[in-house]
């Protein structure tokens, strides 16, 4: 969203307690706790090279009063937005705070309301697009390696229990 591939530094950590715990009551029912050998949580505070922080939050199981799934919060000097009850954005205009929640939906015909896709089929259709016929893809390969590694950096954080620095000067 910030159109930024630079990580400087991570530090990270993951967890492996919840999962470990038969019958706990959650959204998703019961489970068995050995048929779980993936972290339930891991947490990542990301810094970028032009100071930008990103902290990532990704779980399954995780004790928290607030639902949500791929939410997203912008902090920025000239403004912010988050996913709180579809998009809000918020800033400062002529001396006064202000927040919009732009509508978003396709404005349609009171029958049709726009074509009803999901995000990963979308995501699927725009791949299988570029191939076909040529076009840019959405994300680029060097984007997703890029992320990879923070993901990456995240794990060895966790492990060692110290920052994950990258090394940006053998490029």
């Amino acid at each position: 969203m910030m159109n930024n591939y630079k990580p400087k530094y991570v530090v990270g950590t993951t967890y492996h307690k919840l999962s470990e715990k038969e019958s706990a009551a959650n959204a998703f029912g019961p489970w068995k706790a050995e048929d779980f050998t993936v972290e339930d949580s891991a947490f990542g505070f990301i810094v970028m090279e032009n100071g930008a922080t990103i902290f990532l939050e990704s779980s399954w199981a995780l004790n928290t009063l607030q639902e949500g799934e791929a939410r997203t919060t912008l902090c920025g000097t000239e403004g912010g937005a988050d996913m709180q009850d579809g998009l809000r954005i918020n800033g400062e205009k002529y001396g006064k705070l202000y927040t919009t929640k732009p509508e978003l939906g396709a404005g349609g015909v009171a029958f049709y309301d726009g074509y009803d896709e999901s995000e990963s089929d979308r995501e699927a259709r725009l791949w299988i697009e570029s191939i076909l016929y040529d076009r840019e893809l959405v994300v680029k390969p060097e984007q997703a390696l890029v992320v990879t590694e923070i993901l990456e950096g995240i794990y060895e954080s966790s492990k060692s229990g110290k920052p994950f620095y990258f090394n940006r000067d053998k490029e």
